[in-house]
């Protein structure tokens, strides 16, 4: 039998990963790397190595890809979807260069707003979806796009983005809840129903009901009635209770509650009973079942924001129901012998309640000790609010050392941001916010970057009143190029308004745009005592002798590194070091290219 040639075994390969066999398409591919290297193939390789679940090798592969292949969206995508499969938040750095080098790639584009949606950061999403409808015209990608709008408050938006792309194709559940949202409920109404008539879906089935309720509530409460004899829906049920409760029949809307349990016993309909039974005046009753809820939650602690409401409801029907002192001691013995933030922010807020800061600051305080992030931030915010900044800029320079996530950092940014609040005068907090947002301003979506540009806001703010005019125009600059493309409370015009100042005021004003970095008035590190890159990264003795080195001499080649630690491994050790500090969200080392001395290394860290 004569031997298939390379090309075939190559078509081979393609034709395994066409039909879904991709252990089979990925020895095909590593035989035949073993007798060269291919990009087609090496690219067949590493997506064989994804969809098989080898993300660890997937990533390795199409890292390597990446500094080989710098300008494929279609590496720089799948090393996306990699990153995003191992929940490592620079997956969203990768998705951005994927579809800027290639903004026709329409699987990009779909990976892409997926991933950000996925997240909730559907202002992020929207751009994004914007070029997906436009180029597809899939009905899929159209109704994504029109979510996404519905979801940032735009309906208007949604239904001119249907009348565009979709034409006369079905309409959906997207298009009903747009003429919810902008308030055209008789239209909505007729939308959702006509939608159920088609598809039987019990959600089409709530939004006509929800829909007929806000312009008729007699004919929705008739309509509830009936519709329930043949479609006893939970969530439609709930929605009926709540009709009753606004138009007043508490006792209607404690019966339709009671069919709900007799289905299911989910934590929010149990609450709904214990709200019904205090609203009725049923006070024991009421508070005996607030109780058996809150146990029932603290022994599963499945959802601890769920647990905060109900046992924050619970603690409001006290003060209504029995004396302070037997309020107080039924709280504690219910809530605060179990030493969870949630429990202990809730004891601390009672005894605020109560009068006795000095109680609560020992109660946020415990909770501070039980969890830094949840139980930190409640306390810094009581520190604040009664003036105690010093104690209160120590605690939230401690959550964000110790912060690792985003979305972590942005709770705190949230709060240290908050300009009704009194944290913004914390300079100190301000600047280490601005440092620790801007060491992964790459993995941050749209939110994240709206709270480091309103960061740079305070800190350009507080740089002009102390007349440092180049401070401030570097703040302001800063700012700009972060904001998102859809600013929400701080706008392109709040930094320009402070660069005018700038001018105005300054005797000699002179461009910061060319001052060489290292002389810049940027926000420095913690020093290595506090903040050492082996903490965060677990870097080994050999990777940190390279790091250390390549961030005092910026930039080194291949076999530099070599004689710096006496070995020819330093492509892996390299590799190694970006793998884990993209783990973590920040950049330490790129590739600028291949010399005459191998690989040149670049320091990329702050």
């Amino acid at each position: 039998m004569i031997p298939l040639s390379r090309e075939d075994r190559k078509r081979e390969a393609f034709r395994l990963f066409e039909d879904g066999r991709y252990q089979e398409a990925l020895r095909q591919c590593e035989l035949l790397l073993e007798e060269g290297k291919d990009p087609a193939v090496d690219i067949l390789a590493a997506t064989s190595l994804f969809n098989t679940g080898r993300l660890e090798d997937a990533e390795l592969f199409f890292r390597d890809l990446v500094q080989r292949m710098p300008g494929s969206s279609y590496v720089h995508s799948y090393l996306a979807k990699v990153l995003a499969a191992r929940e490592n938040e620079a997956a969203i750095g990768e998705y951005a260069t994927a579809v800027l080098l290639d903004p026709d790639n329409q699987d990009a584009l779909r990976s892409y707003a997926g991933y950000l949606a996925g997240r909730g950061d559907y202002a992020g999403a929207l751009p994004v979806l914007k070029r997906l409808a436009a180029l597809s015209r899939r009905l899929d990608d159209v109704r994504q796009l029109m979510h996404a709008f519905n979801e940032l408050g735009r309906p208007e938006e949604s239904l001119a983005a249907h009348a565009a792309f979709a034409g006369d194709r079905p309409e959906g559940p997207e298009y009903v809840s747009a003429l919810f949202r902008a308030g055209n409920y008789p239209g909505a109404a007729t939308a959702a129903r006509a939608l159920y008539e088609k598809t039987k879906d019990p959600a089409a089935l709530r939004n006509y009901l929800r829909a007929l309720a806000r312009y008729d509530p007699g004919a929705a409460r008739e309509a509830y009635s009936s519709c329930l004899q043949d479609t006893p829906d939970c969530e439609i049920l709930l929605d009926y209770s709540n009709l009753l409760r606004e138009r007043g029949d508490i006792a209607g809307a404690l019966t339709i509650i009671r069919q709900i349990l007799a289905r299911s016993r989910r934590p929010g309909y149990r609450l709904a009973e214990c709200d019904l039974l205090a609203a009725a005046g049923e006070t024991t009753r009421a508070l005996a079942l607030y109780e058996q809820l809150i146990r029932d939650e603290l022994s599963s602690k499945e959802d601890m924001d769920l647990l905060g409401t109900i046992i924050g409801r619970y603690r409001r029907a006290l003060t209504k129901g029995v004396t302070a002192d037997d309020g107080l001691r039924r709280f504690l013995a219910i809530v605060s012998s179990d030493l969870n933030a949630v429990s202990l922010v809730e004891t601390a807020r009672l005894y605020e309640e109560r009068g006795e800061p000095a109680e609560a600051r020992a109660w946020y305080y415990r909770a501070y000790r039980a969890d830094f992030l949840t139980g930190g931030i409640a306390y810094a915010v009581f520190l604040s609010l009664h003036d105690e900044e010093r104690e209160c800029e120590k605690v939230m320079l401690y959550i964000l050392a110790n912060a690792k996530k985003s979305a972590d950092l942005a709770r705190v940014a949230a709060v240290a941001t908050d300009r009704r609040g009194k944290m913004t005068r914390l300079r100190r907090l301000n600047e280490r916010l601005i440092y620790r947002l801007g060491e992964r301003r790459s993995a941050l979506g749209s939110e994240g970057l709206a709270l480091l540009a309103r960061a740079y806001l305070i800190g350009a703010a507080a740089s002009l009143e102390e007349g440092d005019y180049a401070r401030c125009k570097h703040f302001c600059l800063s700012g700009i190029d972060v904001l998102p493309g859809l600013p929400q409370d701080v706008t392109p015009e709040d930094f320009l308004v402070l660069i005018r100042t700038c001018k105005e005021r300054a005797v000699a004003d002179r461009p910061i745009m060319n001052v060489v970095s290292g002389r810049m008035p940027a926000i420095p590190p913690e020093s290595p005592a506090v903040h050492p890159v082996t903490a965060r990264l677990g870097l080994s003795e050999m990777e940190q002798k390279l790091v250390d080195f390549l961030r005092i001499h910026r930039t080194a080649t291949e076999m530099e590194l070599r004689r710096l630690l006496g070995t020819r491994r330093v492509v892996g050790i390299v590799n190694r070091i970006v793998q884990k500090a993209s783990a973590d969200g920040i950049s330490l080392i790129g590739k600028k290219g291949v010399g005459e001395d191998g690989e040149v290394y670049e320091y990329t860290g702050t």
